[in-house]
């Protein structure tokens, strides 16, 4: 792992910075590494999702219906998971 210096914060935005990781009960450093890490999986991510645009555009678009029911089946299964995590029985 690389180690990595950042001079010229102002006072006021780490004091903030170190009250919001001792609400934490955390290091100032282990939760600047969570912001650090959270930010790359947002570029990440967000990357990704240029590279899908970029792989779409020009393709036919996807009908109403077609988004409709692809839409009702993540639903249905975001559904069946939460029952299968809540030990409740299956809708």
């Amino acid at each position: 792992m690389s180690d990595v210096l950042v001079r010229d914060v102002p006072d006021d935005d780490l004091d903030l910075i170190r009250s919001a990781a001792a609400d934490q009960g955390v290091s100032l450093q282990h939760y600047l590494r969570d912001a650090l890490r959270a930010q790359a999986s947002y570029l990440r991510r967000r990357a990704a999702l240029e590279r899908t645009a970029d792989r779409l555009r020009g393709t036919a678009d996807v009908s109403a219906d077609e988004r409709a029911a692809v839409l009702e089946a993540i639903a249905q299964a975001h559904e069946q998971r939460a029952d299968q995590l809540s030990g409740r029985p299956a809708s």
